[in-house]
């Protein structure tokens, strides 16, 4: 389970690294496999297009309830929520890889005061989103 928290963590922050000039991580055997598997899961679940999560690599963000439980999902299914749909922020940066930890952090406590309870879960996860890109687009990525 600590690898499907990782791979949620990778994907909140949104911190991946994508086409063109973004970064590309290596990701393991097991970690890819885990994120086609959470990938399936949310995209089965929310019935969200692939062509809607590729946009935001490109900082085009639908305002769509498909989309944004997508990515409530990805932080969900990855192990990264309380029984309150809280998200652990913090158990999200510890488990960020050495060479990404420091950005990620920076991305995450740009963004994190946009999670607030008077907002559906849904809509707390796509503010966070949007905030990664704005804050790094060259180092966010939604899979």
């Amino acid at each position: 389970m600590q690898s499907a928290a990782l791979l949620a963590a990778v994907s909140l922050a949104l911190i991946t690294f994508g086409h063109g000039q973004k970064e590309k991580p290596e990701f393991s055997e097991e970690i890819k496999e885990i994120i086609q598997h959470i990938h399936g899961e949310c995209v089965a679940k929310t019935e969200v297009t692939e062509e809607d999560i590729a946009n935001c690599e490109n900082g085009i963000f639908k305002e769509d309830i498909k989309l944004k439980c997508y990515m409530f999902c990805l932080l969900e299914e990855g192990s990264l929520v309380d029984e309150n749909d809280n998200v652990d922020y913090d158990m999200m940066i510890s488990l960020i890889p050495d060479q990404y930890t420091d950005r990620v952090s920076k991305m995450i406590t740009a963004c994190k005061h946009l999670d607030t309870p008077n907002k559906n879960k849904c809509q707390r996860a796509f503010d966070v989103h949007k905030c990664s890109y704005d804050t790094d687009p060259k180092f966010y990525f939604l899979f």
